[in-house]
């Protein structure tokens, strides 16, 4: 062995101090440099990001407004489309619009009148009429009044107690004579609340008249108050500062509208955006009624001159910022402390007499580090499952050799991609539901997806888990995905023998009883639907579904002259054909249900009272589900004929139901009433008079 001298390997003079000292500063400056730059970097995607994320909230509200305005002024158009409305409207156009000349002029008395028939009166006269006509309508559609207006804005028609018009919606009115188009008035100020003027236009009965534009207007006044109050609800998964603002422009300047507030229009002095902008740009700016600095966005509402403009505090929305800031100024000053920790170890290494045997501890430390990478690295190289990591984005920064696999691609083509790319929108946006679960709740969640790899439909069973760094600060999602298509389908198969076995059991029943053709069929139909009316599991439907189909088994062990016979049963007889369930546990005890299947069977035939059979169980000892199939049977068995009866009436057999409450569910009963009212019980006793 050579051993090294270590005196040549101390230093002799400053120069080497010099130029460690100058490494460090420029290890310093570059890390300075690369902070910068990611911070910069970071900075303008998360102002991207919020403004996509303000954007399509303002637009996605704006288009919720424009909607709720369309419907509300649905009613106008039905009006100013009336034959009534826009006769009574020409005529009186026609007249000059002056309510002193209508007596000059005659038309003939409307259909709705109470006057005769062919009677012709002057437009004066009518007036009475078109009120009622117009007050029952505003009535009826919950406005707080309607006008019609004539071109020198005088309302010739008004509804009862209606106020009159003032002149800025007498200017609202001739504006719409001018362009023939409809206006959404200015939000006003009313005891109630807060209401909006429609104003539509009535154009003339005549083809030939519609040349001249409409000859009157149609103005609804409506209370807007709680419907908007509902419509600017903040979004339940709002972040911290988040706030949704209507603004509207008027003659009067800039107004923040907050229904349910005191007051609800508040005028803003100095508006911190273009108001002459048909929006509102993403920017940060002073916020609505001197709320300090804000990121915000506008969206215009078509119609009414509206804003909907979405904002977030500054300093709420850059609290994400800044952690992401004091990470990388700690991750720059880690990197200085420990280019300075390494300096100062290469420095004391070359000075101390134990460099050997510290060089000899870090290589042994890092032999055991690439040992446990090693080790790592051939668990996820060689396991199964598909694991994969994903960032906040939805991005994957890490996936294994098997999730690369199934998909098709490479490690390397894989990473950056996201489960758009990866499965198609669809997938994506049913993932990304889950994601947001594991992120919102900080637990494990398990999910059951169905998924195309290779052209092929996959079942997957999917966990994910948030990922989280020392300071449990979550940074994305890490997923396990398990293919379990050959269970499924494995389940499937089963599910299908079991059904095919019902199914030639249940053929077998009918070929012995002709009587029973269609009974399984229908009970399994009402005994499903009165489950789901009461909001039973998908277990219990199940369970149901294969009991009433194979409710009349055991009718195989019973003599055929019994089951057939025309006349009414003896006593002895009647205790032979209740032997049915015993053969019925017989036939199905060894049959794999995965379900409570044989004990309905044996139950449905058990009374709340106790006088049922075989073991005269009573109350909550019957089971929910054979009380259910209990019900239905005797219900179906009613309507049904028999060798020695005829079926009776639906509500005739509901009506025995109910009277007999001691001894049916009356819950049960009740739903079963309501399946037969419904469409679906329509279906299913359409189907009586073919089976």
């Amino acid at each position: 062995m050579i051993e090294a001298d270590p005196a040549p390997l101390r230093p002799r003079d400053s120069r080497a101090l010099r130029r460690g000292a100058l490494f460090v500063a420029l290890i310093v400056a570059v890390t300075a440099v690369v902070a910068a730059v990611a911070i910069h970097l970071k900075r303008i995607d998360f102002l991207a990001g919020l403004e996509r994320r303000l954007e399509v909230l303002a637009v996605g509200r704006a288009q919720v407004v424009e909607s709720w305005l369309d419907g509300m002024s649905g009613p106008a158009r039905r009006v100013v489309d009336s034959e009534l409305f826009r006769l009574f409207a020409t005529e009186v156009d026609m007249a000059g619009g002056d309510i002193a000349d209508l007596a000059s002029r005659t038309v003939p008395v409307p259909e709705d009148s109470d006057l005769p028939a062919g009677l012709t009166l002057p437009l004066a006269a009518q007036l009475p009429f078109m009120e009622n006509v117009l007050t029952d309508f505003t009535a009826r559609e919950q406005y707080l009044a309607g006008y019609l207006i004539g071109r020198g804005g005088i309302a010739y028609v008004t509804t009862a107690g209606a106020a009159a018009l003032e002149p800025a919606q007498q200017a609202v009115a001739a504006r719409v004579f001018k362009t023939g188009e409809p206006v959404y008035g200015p939000l006003r100020r009313v005891p109630s609340g807060l209401s909006l003027s429609i104003f539509a236009p009535i154009k003339p009965v005549q083809s030939e008249l519609e040349h001249l534009g409409p000859v009157g207007v149609l103005m609804l006044t409506a209370p807007v108050g709680p419907a908007l109050a509902g419509l600017l609800q903040q979004a339940p998964l709002a972040e911290p500062g988040e706030r949704l603002r209507l603004v509207q422009l008027d003659d009067g300047g800039v107004t923040e509208v907050a229904p349910g507030q005191t007051p609800p229009l508040r005028p803003i002095a100095e508006p911190a955006f273009d108001t002459s902008q048909s929006e509102v740009p993403f920017a940060r700016r002073p916020g609505l009624g001197g709320t300090g600095a804000v990121y915000s966005v506008g969206a215009a509402v078509a119609g009414p001159a509206w804003w909907i403009v979405q904002e977030v505090d500054a300093g709420a929305a850059e609290d994400q910022l800044s952690g992401f800031i004091t990470a990388v100024v700690a991750i720059a000053a880690l990197i200085v402390l420990v280019v300075c920790a390494a300096f100062g170890a290469l420095w004391w290494r070359q000075s101390n007499e134990h460099n050997a045997a510290l060089a000899e501890q870090f290589r042994q430390l890092g032999t055991r580090i690439e040992a446990q990478k090693k080790l790592l690295d051939s668990i996820n190289n060689t396991i199964g499952e598909y694991i994969g990591l994903k960032s906040p984005d939805g991005s994957y920064r890490y996936v294994n050799p098997a999730f690369a696999r199934a998909i098709g691609r490479d490690v390397e083509q894989t990473v950056g991609l996201d489960d758009a790319a990866i499965f198609g929108r669809g997938t994506a946006d049913r993932l990304a539901i889950s994601d947001q679960r594991t992120l919102a709740s900080g637990a494990p969640v398990t999910v059951n997806e169905e998924v195309y790899l290779g052209s092929r439909l996959h079942h997957l069973q999917i966990s994910k888990v948030p990922y989280a760094d020392e300071s449990d600060e979550t940074h994305g999602v890490i997923s396990v995905a398990r293919d379990v298509t050959a269970l499924v389908e494995e389940q499937t198969k089963r599910e299908q023998a079991v059904q095919q076995t019902v199914a030639a059991l249940v053929r077998a029943v009918e070929l012995r009883d002709p009587y029973l053709a269609g009974h399984s069929r229908r009970l399994a139909g009402f005994a499903t639907a009165v489950a789901q009316r009461l909001d039973a599991s998908p277990e219990e439907i199940a369970t149901l579904d294969i009991a009433a189909n194979l409710s009349q088994i055991g009718k195989l062990g019973v003599p055929r002259e019994i089951l057939t016979k025309p006349e009414r049963l003896t006593e002895a007889e009647v205790a032979r054909m209740q032997d049915h369930v015993a053969h019925a546990a017989t036939v199905l005890r060894d049959m794999e249900f995965g379900l409570p299947v044989l004990e309905t069977i044996c139950q449905m035939h058990e009374r709340l009272d106790g006088g049922g059979y075989p073991d005269g169980l009573s109350g909550e000892e019957i089971r929910h589900s054979a009380r259910i199939l209990g019900a239905c049977d005797v219900f179906c068995a009613r309507i049904e004929p028999r060798a020695y009866r005829a079926g009776i009436a639906p509500t005739a057999a509901l009506d025995i139901l109910e009277q007999n409450s001691a001894r049916y569910d009356p819950d049960v009963v009740s739903a079963l009433r309501e399946v037969v009212e419904s469409l679906t019980g329509e279906k299913l006793l359409a189907r009586l008079t073919g089976d």
